[in-house]
């Protein structure tokens, strides 16, 4: 039969390796965390970017277009769009 003192010594070690262990996954738990904050950071960064550069591209193709309020632009988009031209040109762009 172990001694007492041994068991106390073994009980230790596994009350430590369970505390470790639950460190570890503390760990792991904001390490993810950090990481999925980073990506919707990024892809905040990424639609803004994408948002200003078309938006530069369509105040670029539209004379005076910051005279215009959003809602001329956007009833612009709305004509334009309805257009088979248009239609025929994105059709043809998305098939590339």
């Amino acid at each position: 039969m172990k001694k007492l003192e041994q068991i106390r010594q073994e009980s230790k070690e596994i009350k430590d390796k369970i505390d470790d262990t639950e460190e570890r996954l503390r760990q792991l738990k904001n390490q993810e965390q950090k990481i999925l904050k980073q990506d919707i950071v990024k892809r905040r960064k990424e639609r803004t970017h994408r948002l200003i550069t078309r938006g530069a591209i369509l105040a670029s193709l539209i004379e005076n277009a910051e005279e215009l309020t959003d809602k001329e632009i956007k009833i612009l988009l709305e004509e334009a769009t309805k257009t088979k031209e248009f239609k025929e040109t994105l059709k043809i762009i998305r098939e590339n």
